[in-house]
């Protein structure tokens, strides 16, 4: 007896579909699939997305060098040529407690004193300076309860030898103190040198001002023949250029 031969099965039936991977990272089993039917088709190779890896790859290794070039001249470490940038300095200040004497009148007085300002220009042969430890040679003891510390003077001579310009410098503890003294001095409140004021003189004024700790008086004396405005100008200039510059000065 002859066994028939089975018909041939419908349209769109044949070998199972392949099975689906159920362990990530194995490649799927291919041999799960009929050995009748054909090997499901390749798909056409796409070469693109290995090339945009690759670019991306390229060009995030390229960031990361031009970031470390970046470092490195900033830095200035690696290369040996490189000049270091700028220096911030913070100041710091002064944190005297106290005035110690000494170098105001080498500072102030010694020489000659020659003044300009605008159209006005004085002049004035140096003569003497001293610096003095304490008030006490130069002060009264009133001057000294006030707060003086220590002082120094210079005398200038002007107008042929006819007027002489005496300047003292009286330094105290704190900027209160020189306010309130130069407020309240009075002319008996000096013990000024022997020969600092000129001899036979007509004209004689005086005047204080205070300057950062310190209090600056001015004496002129002239003799006869010199105008009383030249004795004002010689007592205000004078007197105003050295409580400018102690502006300046840490006492």
């Amino acid at each position: 007896m002859t066994t028939p031969t089975p018909p041939p099965p419908p349209d769109g039936y044949g070998a199972m579909p392949p099975a689906p991977n159920l362990q990530p990272g194995w490649p799927a089993n291919e041999n799960s699939f009929g050995s009748e039917g054909p090997p499901p088709p390749e798909k056409p190779h796409n070469p693109w997305p290995i090339v945009i890896g690759l670019g991306a790859i390229a060009g995030i290794l390229i960031i990361g060098v031009i970031i470390t070039a970046a470092i490195v001249v900033l830095r200035g470490e690696e290369d040996p040529t490189a000049k270091p940038g700028p220096l911030t300095v913070t100041a710091t200040p002064s944190t005297s407690a106290s005035p110690a004497p000494g170098g105001l009148a080498a500072d102030l007085f010694e020489g000659d004193w020659k003044f300009k300002l605008g159209d006005v220009s004085m002049n004035a042969t140096y003569v003497a300076a001293q610096d003095y430890p304490d008030c006490g040679p130069i002060a009264s003891a009133a001057l000294e309860k006030k707060g003086c510390g220590y002082a120094a003077m210079g005398i200038h001579d002007a107008e042929g030898g006819k007027l002489r310009m005496l300047r003292v410098i009286y330094v105290f503890d704190s900027e209160a103190e020189a306010t309130a003294a130069a407020e309240s001095v009075k002319e008996t409140d000096f013990d000024l040198p022997t020969g600092s004021l000129i001899a036979d003189d007509v004209i004689g004024k005086w005047v204080a001002k205070d300057s950062s700790k310190a209090v600056v008086v001015g004496f002129v004396t002239a003799q006869k023949g010199v105008p009383e405005t030249t004795v004002d100008d010689y007592l205000h200039y004078g007197t105003a250029d050295i409580a400018g510059a102690l502006i300046f000065m840490d006492l």
